[in-house]
């Protein structure tokens, strides 16, 4: 049996990764992934656009010194920019998160795994757009030019429902902030 390598291949192997990886970590762990997700995307988007507005745009010489190049750079600066952020907010953040246990140990299996896929899908989601040279904040200008976009399925779907992807956690966190009692024991 040959299987061929495709784009929707990698992005479910990585996606699958991904998964077991926020499993492993446990239900507090992968909140704090996706709260750190959420600031990471922020600040890396907000210091890019910094960097554009005030620095570059204004400057005819640094943007004649990128040349063509100019929309690669922040491309690679968002996607740099934002795995920093993610890697210092999730290893040296000033917050910790203590879920509340649920009686029942499915529940809380469930719970913690839908978290699990949250948090990949939107980090799956937020590389695509920063490599596609989009930015949350801006908007999608160019990512149907991509050829990632143009062979998967899965890559458009994540792309076209960035919104969602981004959205989804933080009503999952609403929703669930129902289902665990609030007592102190």
């Amino acid at each position: 049996m040959e299987l061929a390598l495709t784009w929707n291949l990698v992005i479910l192997a990585v996606f699958i990764m991904l998964f077991a990886y926020n499993f492993l970590l446990g239900q507090n762990s992968t909140l704090k992934l996706i709260l750190s997700l959420y600031i990471a995307v922020l600040t890396s988007d907000g210091i890019a656009n910094i960097l554009r507005q005030f620095i570059f745009d204004p400057s005819p010489g640094l943007r004649s010194l990128l040349g063509e190049n100019y929309e690669q750079f922040f491309t690679g600066t968002r996607l740099i920019l934002f795995l920093v952020a993610m890697v210092i907010f999730v290893v040296k953040g000033a917050f910790h998160i203590s879920v509340e246990k649920h009686d029942h140990w499915a529940l809380r299996t469930g719970i913690h795994a839908i978290f699990a896929l949250l948090s990949s899908a939107l980090f799956l989601a937020t590389v695509l757009i920063y490599l596609s040279g989009n930015s949350f904040v801006e908007g999608m200008l160019f990512a149907k030019e991509i050829t990632i976009y143009q062979e998967s399925l899965l890559a458009q779907i994540l792309i076209d429902y960035y919104q969602f992807w981004f959205s989804l956690p933080a009503i999952a966190f609403l929703v669930t902030s129902f289902l665990f009692d609030s007592r102190e024991t």
